[in-house]
């Protein structure tokens, strides 16, 4: 019997030590985006680039590389590279504006990006997503990923 309580303080004790820095990292991230959500609110009429900064810098980075001060290692999923155009041209507007609307789980992404349809209006969501483009200096294309890879590889997926 004292051997399962020390097994099973062990295993709590390791389960601490992995958890929690990521509980804390989710707190921080979660906290950040209400605070840039509330200082962007004294901000009307911003531009895109603006709220870019305001709103998705944290995560993203100032220039959208997705490094800004809240991606950490120990996240599951790290925030999107803006500027990675192989990426970025394999989405649509359409898609991005969804995500912005609906957040990260919109998309099976990060929970922690949240949803901005209550802070952003529908046309400040559509600049924001032109302003993606911008950083990545690129388009859909019209091919999603695995079909972007077929026309590189013929081989590939086969």
């Amino acid at each position: 019997m004292a051997r399962l309580a020390a097994a099973n303080a062990y295993l709590m004790e390791q389960m601490r030590k992995l958890f929690l820095p990521a509980v804390k990292s989710a707190v921080f991230v979660a906290a950040f985006a209400v605070l840039s959500a509330a200082v962007w609110l004294g901000a009307a009429g911003s531009d895109a680039r603006t709220n870019y900064l305001h709103l998705c810098s944290s995560c993203h980075g100032l220039t959208g590389k997705g490094d800004g001060v809240n991606s950490t290692l120990d996240m599951s999923i790290n925030p999107r590279d803006h500027t990675d155009a192989n990426f970025m041209s394999t989405r649509s507007d359409e898609q991005f504006e969804d995500v912005i609307h609906g957040g990260g789980t919109k998309a099976a992404k990060s929970p922690l990006m949240p949803a901005w349809d209550k802070t952003l209006t529908a046309g400040e969501i559509k600049a924001l997503v032109k302003y993606l483009r911008e950083l990545c200096k690129c388009q859909y294309d019209g091919l999603v990923s695995h079909q972007k890879l077929r026309k590189v590889d013929l081989k590939f997926g086969q």
